[in-house]
């Protein structure tokens, strides 16, 4: 007799859950949930901002240690102009030998002109006294 009165409560109570289930799931008060419009156009602006960004970082990084050195013998000068000491002193930089097929590349990209008629420049960085050091850790040209 125990065991049926306990069967008994035990059914009472699960047809009592079940009949309480219909007062939850009530939806007088539905909860809201907003959700914020996407703009695709923002959104890829915004990744195109970011992308052109990490891309100039990485190119600072690059030319940072293309002019990085730890000794004078690491460097050396290079035209950074197609025209090089014909456009003056300008014409000319101090880099990382290490990164002269790298410089060579970045260089490639140039638009290629016309070079100025005429004797290349002697004043300053083209003089033939001129010379690439290590100067606190980067290379500059000495005259």
């Amino acid at each position: 007799m125990k065991f049926k009165i306990k069967e008994i409560f035990l059914l009472l109570c699960a047809v009592g859950a079940l009949a309480v289930i219909p007062v939850f799931l009530k939806q007088d008060n539905p909860i809201e949930v907003f959700v914020p419009e996407v703009d695709v156009a923002k959104l890829a602006a915004k990744e195109e901002k970011q992308q052109k960004a990490a891309e100039k970082s990485a190119a600072q990084a690059k030319a940072q240690r293309m002019i990085s050195c730890q000794a004078d013998e690491d460097c050396i000068i290079v035209d950074k102009d197609p025209c090089g000491c014909l456009v003056g002193p300008q014409g000319v930089t101090a880099i990382n030998a290490a990164y002269t097929l790298d410089f060579n590349k970045f260089q490639s990209n140039l638009v290629t002109k016309a070079c100025p008629e005429g004797e290349p420049s002697t004043e300053q960085e083209c003089s033939p006294f001129a010379q690439a050091v290590c100067a606190e850790n980067v290379c500059k040209i000495v005259y």
